[in-house]
Formats: structure tokens, C-alpha cells, sequence
């Protein structure tokens, strides 16, 4: 969970741009996963775009205490991946293995040390079988997988990540949560994700929730999700497990949170 010590790596203040944000603030905590969640059309792509200064706006966003604007775009590249899903995926290579190695031909780092690296990448994501076919013929979810490895292959401080789950099945979002559970607590990743699944949320460090270009809702996932009234209002799907753990313990029949229907049960039959 979020130490209280950490530094904020990103920081908002008085965001204003167009008809999307008038006046938003937030901070991402170093070395967290944050989810940035909200109704379809709420400017959670937008928010990504400007965090990771795809979009700039001036003398708002700070990374590493610095302005974005200020920062080379070089040494930004260094510092961040990114993953924004487009409705087709194009890719510049004939197979994998060339397309997430083209990153690393731009640091200078050994021959030695870049085959490790890609060797471990594809590995982490289950990608070797992938690696001698052209990426344009995979599916969407493969695809979506090597546009992740060509986000980290780097070792970037922070990654941004964009509605990455939308089209998985429940056993494929378990194992990309799983990825970046791993490149966080290990590799130290600060990891900013968008969402409308708020199941994906659960296990985050901390959760903003959009509305109308305002955070409607922050703070710890499961504090955050008990506030059911607000979530519909929204637009939103509590989680199945979460919205009944609630019901439950509004009527004594549980004394925390349980997201395990087997737990459950135990508990309601003791």
C-alpha cells in the first residue's frame, strides 16, 4: 500500500484544458499503481495524454518536480512508457522480436545486456512463441502485449497504460495484473493506469474516480468503492464481491471487506 513517505512523482494543479478539465488537481505517488477510473467520455485518455506530456498544457503538469514543457524530450522518453490503444494497431516490423528491440537500439547499452533484457521481457509476457511473426497478424490481445513490452523493455520510471484489460477475458486481465503487479514491486515502475472496470482497481494503491472533468471520488480502492450511491450516479459497476460485502456488513452479517466467495461463505456459516 502507499507509504506515507513516498514522494509524489506527478503532480496536477489548476488543470484547465478545453471543455474537459476546469481546475483539476491530483498527485501519483511514487512507485504506486494508480487507477484513474470514470464513465465513458469523462476525459480519462485526455488526463493520460497530459500526464505523460502527449498533450502539453503549460505551467500545470510537474514530473520529478520539473514542468513537463521543461524536460528534454529525450531524457522523457527514458523516463516513461506508454500505452494508448488505438482502434487498429499498427506496427513498423516484421516480427516481434525486431519491433521491441528497435527501443533499445536507440540506448547505448551492450549487445550483451539488450539480450538479456529482451529475453527477459518476452518471457515476463509470455511472448516467445510470438516473437518470429509479424505483430500486425496477431490478435488484438497479443498485440496489446508487445505494445507493453516495447513500453518497459527500457526500464522506464513511469508507465502509463490506457484502458489496456478492455477486451480481455477474466484469466488474461489476471495475468496483465499480475505483469504489473510484478513490474512494480520489483522493477519499482510507477504504474498510471485508465480504467471503466472497476474491478480492476481493487488491488491498486490509490483511486481517482471522474466525473465532468472533476474528481468525484479519491483515496484507497475499497474505501473508495463502498461509496455505492455515488458510483451509480456515475455511471459506474461496483464489483460484484465488493457490492455484496457491503450489503452484508450493513446488516451485521460481516465485520470487513471479503472479496473471496468461498471466505464468504465460511464466514456467513460459522
Amino acid at each position: 500500500m502507499v507509504a506515507m513517505d513516498k514522494k509524489n512523482i506527478i503532480s496536477v494543479k489548476n488543470l484547465k484544458y478545453k471543455n474537459i478539465f476546469d481546475g483539476l488537481d491530483l498527485s501519483i505517488k511514487q512507485n504506486t499503481i494508480t487507477a484513474i477510473s470514470g464513465s465513458n467520455n469523462c476525459g480519462k485518455t485526455t488526463l493520460i495524454k497530459i500526464l505523460s506530456g502527449l498533450i502539453t498544457v503549460k505551467d500545470t503538469v510537474k514530473f520529478n518536480d520539473l514542468y513537463l514543457e521543461s524536460i528534454n524530450k529525450n531524457k522523457l522518453f527514458y523516463d516513461e512508457g506508454i500505452v494508448i490503444l488505438n482502434e487498429k494497431i499498427d506496427f513498423l516490423f516484421d516480427t516481434v522480436k525486431e519491433e521491441i528491440l528497435f527501443v533499445l537500439d536507440n540506448i547505448n547499452i551492450s549487445d550483451e545486456k539488450k539480450k538479456e533484457r529482451y529475453n527477459f521481457i518476452i518471457k515476463l509476457l509470455n511472448l516467445t512463441k510470438y516473437e518470429k511473426l509479424n505483430p500486425n497478424e496477431l490478435n488484438r490481445n497479443i498485440k496489446i502485449k508487445v505494445l507493453l513490452a516495447i513500453a518497459v523493455i527500457h526500464k522506464p520510471h513511469v508507465l502509463f497504460i490506457d484502458d489496456l484489460c478492455t477486451m480481455m477475458s477474466k484469466a488474461e486481465r489476471h495475468e496483465m495484473e499480475n505483469i504489473l503487479n510484478y513490474l512494480n514491486s520489483v522493477e519499482k515502475m510507477t504504474i498510471v493506469m485508465t480504467t471503466n472496470n472497476l474491478e480492476e482497481t481493487i488491488n491498486c494503491d490509490y483511486l481517482y474516480i471522474l466525473d465532468k472533468g472533476k474528481i468525484a471520488l479519491e483515496g484507497k480502492p475499497l474505501d473508495i468503492l463502498k461509496e455505492d450511491n455515488i458510483i451509480n450516479k456515475i455511471g459506474l459497476k461496483i464489483p460484484f464481491m465488493i457490492d455484496l460485502s457491503v450489503k452484508l456488513q450493513d446488516y451485521d452479517l460481516i465485520s470487513k471487506m471479503t472479496l473471496d466467495m468461498n471466505g464468504m461463505v465460511n464466514k456467513l456459516w460459522k
